[in-house]
């Protein structure tokens, strides 16, 4: 029987549209995904194969949705939920439970609707 791996990660691992750039050789969405490994240290990642020059890399693992969100930046609530990829912002859109939206960027910086 043939082995037909994935094309991606698993959803709650990488949430993506399509696979990222080559760091080699800066060719976007021309990457086959191997598989997930561990490093050395510990740490999880998911390695990728470009299929243009064909350099391997990794990148961390990440779990979503984040289920221990910020604090809303508009009440202060401590109830907030992972809603979507905000990629014209280039973060994570959370929302609270009295329906309030902001963007909270891989830096930790948090965008309000106003400021976008």
């Amino acid at each position: 029987m043939t082995h037909n791996p994935p094309e991606l990660p698993l959803v709650e691992q990488w949430p993506l549209l399509a696979g990222p750039d080559c760091p080699t050789c800066q060719r976007p969405a021309d990457v086959a995904w191997i598989g997930p490994a561990t490093m050395a240290d510990g740490a999880e990642v998911n390695v990728w194969r470009c299929r243009a020059c064909p350099a391997d890399f990794s990148i961390p693992t990440v779990r979503w949705p984040v289920t221990d969100g910020p604090d809303c930046p508009y009440c202060r609530t401590e109830v907030t939920c992972w809603a979507a990829l905000a990629p014209d912002a280039l973060g994570d859109l959370w929302t609270c439970e009295h329906g309030h939206e902001f963007v909270l960027t891989p830096e930790g910086l948090i965008i309000l609707p106003e400021e976008a």
